[in-house]
């Protein structure tokens, strides 16, 4: 587990000291003239200690109610929604796919943390979150192999933003496809964090306590090719493309816009590296 220098010389005990931190969601996204259903946006900060034995929540998708497993309800405009839920549409899995995943301590409770996704465009969403968890696994194996001794951990920025646009071809207040997003937008960037240092004769358990505080603070540098070279050399580039859909005519070139990121999360930088990057994710 990671280490901090809490006096300058000394070192904490190894503790899970950072894993998911200034996690933000935007609020709830807004269909055809009143009808809630998902969220907006996400944005997380990840790091090397969500790859510790152990370090994994899990946060299955148990949110339901009106839209998803139970009627539209009355919300605006009033009694003109689908027939039906999305748990019982009869020409698509629907999953409930989690914006920030539940390992990463993303909520599967809280609807904007949650949009519906089809059973091809959740596993779409799978395909990224699994080359992010290389890379974190990769930042935990620089921190190990340094004993948890280096001056600074990598991380990754991860945000997530919700197309505006629905599926629906021709959206219309009574067409399920009309409630759902075309796509979700997946962003990332590694980035430098310097460890915290505390004052002289400070206490590990008092660097301890300050530390996420100082995590959140601190100055995220994008790691360049070089530093990756020097540090992280069995990391692979993301070799994700630009959008992963098996609906040609849906995407139509480009997913178009999307909603702001939530209030909160920091503005999306340049690109640094080739392992940054940027996919849009299409329902099928």
């Amino acid at each position: 587990m990671s280490k901090i220098c809490y006096d300058g010389a000394h070192w904490t005990p190894g503790n899970p000291i950072f894993a998911c931190r200034s996690q933000v969601q935007g609020p709830l996204a807004v269909w055809q003239g009143g009808q809630n259903m998902g969220g907006t946006s996400a944005y997380a900060l990840l790091g090397p200690d969500i790859e510790r034995p152990g370090g994994h929540t899990n946060n299955p998708p148990t949110a339901t109610g009106a839209g998803w497993d139970q009627a539209w309800g009355n919300a605006p405009p009033a009694g003109a929604g689908p027939a039906f839920p999305f748990t019982q549409d009869a020409n698509n899995v629907w999953y409930r796919g989690h914006l920030i995943n539940g390992e990463w301590n993303g909520s599967g409770v809280l609807w904007d943390n949650l949009t519906p996704l089809t059973s091809q465009g959740n596993a779409n969403h799978r395909t990224v979150e699994a080359r992010m968890r290389v890379y974190l696994q990769n930042f935990r194996a620089f921190d190990v192999a340094g004993n948890g001794h280096s001056a600074y951990w990598y991380a990754l920025h991860y945000w997530v933003e919700v197309s505006t646009a629905p599926w629906a071809a021709a959206p219309a207040v009574g067409d399920l496809y009309s409630y759902c997003p075309n796509m979700i937008k997946v962003t990332w960037r590694i980035v430098r964090i310097n460890k915290p240092v505390g004052a002289p004769g400070t206490s590990a358990l008092a660097a301890l306590g300050a530390a996420g505080a100082a995590i959140t603070a601190a100055a995220k540098v994008g790691a360049t090719p070089a530093n990756i070279a020097l540090d992280l050399p069995n990391l692979p580039p993301h070799g994700v493309p630009a959008a992963l859909t098996n609906n040609a005519a849906n995407a139509a070139g480009t997913g178009g816009a999307v909603h702001p990121l939530p209030a909160g999360a920091p503005a999306i930088p340049a690109v640094v590296s080739p392992y940054d990057g940027t996919v849009e994710i299409f329902q099928d």
